[in-house]
């Protein structure tokens, strides 16, 4: 149960605000191809949502550079974690290219009101989700060195 919800934290707080970037971004900027990574995102963070909801598990990869990493990589199965994760952690590194490039850029005042709303709610929670689990991750660990 609490890796579950871990996974829905995870979503609702990595998974949709980097959708957010993407799609806010690429509209603002008329980036199609941008809008269009954005959108496929949405719509493999609302799957697994809904199936962890329903069958407490992910349907499929987090986004769509993990997806693209383990079709094009085809790994063995004890190896696929490592190549999906690849492709999350390239996901997030260019999630924040987009968010430094409007930041520094100074595009941010150029979104209308709503767009730049759901550009600050994203960022506060992705900021808190990221330190949350990285304060989950360092007292699990420990947990786990306590029974060692």
């Amino acid at each position: 149960m609490a890796a579950m919800l871990a996974a829905v934290f995870e979503i609702l707080t990595v998974g949709f605000p980097f959708c957010a970037f993407k799609l806010i971004t690429g509209v603002s900027l008329s980036q199609d191809w941008l809008t269009a990574w954005g959108l496929v995102d949405t719509l493999l963070n609302t799957l697994n949502l809904g199936w962890l909801l329903i069958a407490r598990r992910r349907l499929t990869d987090i986004c769509l550079l993990s997806l693209l990493v383990r079709l094009m990589r085809r790994p063995a199965a004890e190896q696929v974690g490592r190549w999906q994760d690849l492709g999350a952690a390239g996901d997030m590194f260019l999630s924040f290219a987009i968010v430094a490039f409007m930041l520094g850029g100074g595009f941010l005042p150029g979104l209308p009101a709503w767009q730049l709303e759901l550009w600050n709610l994203s960022v506060i929670l992705n900021v808190l989700g990221a330190g949350s689990m990285r304060l989950r991750d360092s007292i699990t660990g420990l947990r786990e060195s306590r029974r060692e």
